[in-house]
């Protein structure tokens, strides 16, 4: 452990860096400032976006409704029966004036009209209901001859007239008669509908979905070299068809959006106040709809943040200057404090470690570089049977038997390259008794020295438990070895018996059934061969275990040299017994039956058997004959071959899949991967 340097008092270092703190603090609170005003910004946009889009579709979905209003009074059967036969004659079919009025008195109290205005063709009005002067402007007169012409409503900006001075807008609402003499459509005359603003359109506006004290919403047109106010504005009253300003003040927001332009700017409204807006177009209208806030107000919670943030950063740095500051003034006082501490601290790990290297349970032994025993802890002395004074001096190689010491240098030279090594060789105690250790051996340096600390285990035990289990290994495999010898030898006895009984029945079906039973154990008999005569008994060679098979089946039916030809092409692939047997038998079964039916009156072809293994383990037996083919029509769910029907079986046993194909021939494609079992204990 390196003694602890004692500190030069120096108030430059702790002056540095508190200036940098500072610097660091108020370049860091800048950023935040920055990036926290885009941020609110960014929010404050998206609530205006929302607010602009609803107002917007709020009011085109209102104008709609009042043309389809319209739509339904132009229709309505009243106009036929009573309205229209009073504009051409002067009196209604069954009714008079006065029936007209109630239903147009009931139109203004329904549909919350200022105003309802009969009108002729001719723009004569003949009366009107409700509250403002029976008058019509040159505006209206033109309206209403364009609405008879069309025969459509028809929906008119905000506008005034001299007998009446609130601002309103007009709904025209065409009287086609059907009944005119020529058989056409014609227009009789008009329904004119004055709306007030303040019943719908400018609360509408106006409201705001959270509270805010800037917030607004404003209708503006164009009109001329300049931008119209539709509507009341919050901070200054009596404007609504007033307040015009130039198109061409640019960091207006109104002359923005009559130029054409939508969506978020950034700029002063007609206070000249900096605000941030969302411009939209109202479908559908000359309108345009502008939502804004004061950015001000919407950098409100981000100042406040920053005060508090300021705040609590200036505590920040003053609490760190002066901690900085007696760092400075008690650091002399720490030194001696921690040089104590520090030379206790080394006592007290010099104590743990000898206690550690005295009473460790293996044997521990420090050595220079000639491999000198420089020091030994009491397990040494015990497991060689010389006392800590005679251990001491000797070196390491006499600690080992002489036909191993030749390999000590060896030895050395690799754990010397590596830094430490770990192996196995033989010790000798006192008495001259040889046993087995375990060598962990590490290369440090002490004070610019090699030395070479070795932990030693005796491993006597575990070698005799290795023995016991290499011997106890050696004898299960070769049990079962000579189980598999008989299991193979009892079924060749139950394929012989089968053969000596078939010999004596008459009927050629009865023998052919039992020579099929006879491949079909020794099938099964073969894999144990192949398990006896390999030298891993947990699986066989797959493929060298179907091409002997094969061979096998040919030799069995007799086949005469050349006219059935046998090839083979598979992978080499090792299996188990639980996968080997159950595939043997379904190759046995589909060769089988391609040497008795594919090939009938001396025919000659050809049996090829494939097994390809694919990169995640799944396994493809093909077995091909170009023979007469697979007979149409037999399916191998629900045949009654009793060797077809062991093959569904055996599939679904192994949790395989087989295909057969029609095609010049019989192929049958299994498509399966090796069982897996745990290994019995």
């Amino acid at each position: 452990m390196e003694p602890i340097k004692r500190p030069k008092s120096d108030i430059r270092v702790p002056a540095v860096i508190f200036v940098v703190l500072v610097f660091f603090v108020a370049s860091a609170g800048w950023l935040y400032f920055r990036k926290g005003q885009t941020h609110v910004k960014k929010a404050a946009a998206l609530e205006l976006e929302a607010v602009a889009d609803l107002k917007a579709n709020q009011i085109s979905s209102w104008r709609r409704d009042l043309l389809s209003d319209a739509l339904v009074i132009s229709h309505n059967p009243f106009n036929d029966i009573r309205i229209i036969p009073y504009l051409e004659k002067g009196t209604s079919a069954d009714g008079t004036p006065e029936d007209i009025r109630a239903w147009m008195r009931s139109l203004i109290k329904d549909y919350e009209y200022m105003d309802a205005v009969l009108m002729d063709d001719q723009a004569g009005i003949r009366f009107s209901v409700g509250t403002s002067p029976s008058q019509i402007d040159a505006y209206a007169r033109a309206m209403v001859e364009e609405v008879c012409r069309t025969g459509m409503p028809f929906f008119s900006d905000f506008h005034k007239i001299i007998a009446i001075e609130k601002v309103h807008l007009d709904l025209y609402a065409p009287l086609v008669s059907s009944r005119s003499p020529d058989g056409k459509p014609r227009c009789a005359g008009v329904f004119l509908f004055r709306i007030d603003p303040n019943s719908f359109l400018y609360p509408a506006i106006q409201t705001w979905p959270v509270p805010s004290r800037s917030a607004e919403t404003l209708l503006v047109r164009r009109e001329g070299d300049s931008v119209l106010f539709l509507n009341e504005l919050r901070h200054r009253k009596g404007t609504a068809m007033v307040l015009k300003l130039p198109i061409s003040d640019q960091d207006l927001p109104a002359a923005l959006a009559v130029q054409g332009r939508e969506g978020t700017v950034e700029g002063r409204d007609y206070r000249g106040v900096p605000v941030l807006a969302v411009i939209r177009k109202v479908p559908d209208s000359p309108w345009f709809m502008i939502t804004k806030k004061d950015t001000s107000e919407i950098l409100v919670p981000m100042r406040i943040r920053m005060v508090v943030a300021a705040i609590f950063l200036a505590g920040l740095c003053f609490g760190v200057g002066l901690a900085l500051l007696l760092w400075v003034k008690r650091r002399d006082a720490h030194f001696y404090r921690r040089q104590y501490e520090a030379e206790h601290d080394r006592l007290t790990l010099v104590r743990h470690f000898e206690y550690l290297h005295k009473f460790a349970n293996d044997i521990i032994l420090l050595a220079d570089r000639d491999h000198r025993i420089l020091e030994a802890n009491e397990r040494a002395g015990a497991a060689y049977g010389f006392s800590r004074e005679e251990l001491l001096g000797k070196l390491i190689p006499d600690l080992r038997p002489p036909r191993v010491r030749p390999d000590f240098e060896p030895t050395i030279r690799e754990a010397e390259r590596k830094g430490g090594l770990v192996f196995e060789t033989l010790h000798q105690r006192r008495d001259g008794t040889i046993f087995p250790v375990e060598v962990s051996l590490r290369v440090f340096e002490i004070e610019g020295e090699k030395h070479f600390q070795a932990i030693i285990r005796d491993i006597t035990e575990r070698k005799k438990a290795e023995e016991q289990a290499k011997a106890a290994l050696n004898e299960k495999e070769l049990l079962l070895r000579e189980i598999h010898h008989r299991v193979k030898n009892n079924m060749q006895i139950i394929s012989s018996l089968l053969s000596l009984q078939a010999q004596s029945l008459p009927d050629p079906e009865v023998k052919a059934m039992f020579r099929e039973s006879q491949d079909r154990i020794r099938t099964m008999a073969l894999v144990h061969e192949k398990l006896y005569q390999t030298k891993d008994l947990s699986r066989i060679d797959f493929a060298e275990y179907i091409r002997s098979l094969a061979v096998y089946l040919f030799r069995t039916y007799h086949m005469e040299a050349g006219r059935v030809q046998l090839k083979t092409d598979m992978d080499k692939t090792f299996l188990d017994i639980n996968t080997s047997i159950p595939c043997g038998l379904i190759v046995n079964e589909l060769v089988s039956n391609a040497l008795k039916h594919a090939f009938p009156d001396e025919r000659k072809g050809e049996i090829a058997i494939e097994l390809r293994e694919s990169e995640g383990g799944t396994l493809r037996l093909t077995v091909r004959d170009n023979g007469t083919g697979f007979p149409e029509g037999v399916d191998l769910r629900t045949t009654d071959t009793l060797g077809l029907q062991i093959v569904t079986l055996l599939v679904d046993q192994i949790d395989g899949k087989i295909d057969v194909k029609r095609d010049r021939g019989t192929v049958f494609t299994l498509t399966f991967r090796p069982l897996s079992y745990k290994p019995r204990l």
